[in-house]
């Protein structure tokens, strides 16, 4: 007697599914991040702000606070932190009026821990062998492209 075929779910639920081993995922890696933060003594907006700092280039207030996605006046607070800390300096660019922010050395070693931590459990890779890695890393390529377009 032959097997009846088996039907592929209907998209919808395909889709559902997705959306919700997503958010799933999402709240085991803010779970992981936060624990790592508290770890270094940091809040999300200073990880962030560290994260999006390189190292030896200097960047303007508005940029981080760009790249953070942030009111200025909180990544100024958030910076503040950081620079009491000795992670990072504060100082006038080529115009007086805009301040640059850039890793010190002390900074850029925290960072680095930080990004060890961050990469020892991972929950959108712990468990995944290599092909399945990079088969991960292609879609969320294509899906940041995706974002940006």
């Amino acid at each position: 007697m032959t097997q009846p075929a088996q039907e592929s779910p209907p998209e919808e639920e395909v889709d559902r599914e997705i959306v919700r081993l997503a958010n799933e995922l999402v709240g085991r890696v803010w779970t992981q991040l936060q624990t790592r933060m508290a770890e270094f003594n940091l809040s999300a907006p200073e990880a962030k702000a560290l994260q999006n700092l390189e190292p030896g280039q200097s960047l303007s207030m508005r940029e981080l606070a760009a790249r953070l996605h942030a009111n200025p006046s909180n990544v100024t607070v958030c910076v503040a932190r950081l620079e009491a800390r000795g992670l990072v300096n504060r100082g006038a660019g080529g115009d007086r009026r805009v301040k640059n922010v850039c890793l010190t050395e002390s900074g850029l070693a925290v960072r680095g821990r930080l990004e060890a931590r961050l990469l020892d459990d991972h929950p959108a890779i712990s468990g995944l062998s290599a092909g399945q890695r990079e088969a991960l890393l292609r879609i969320l390529r294509r899906l940041s492209q995706h974002a940006s377009a």
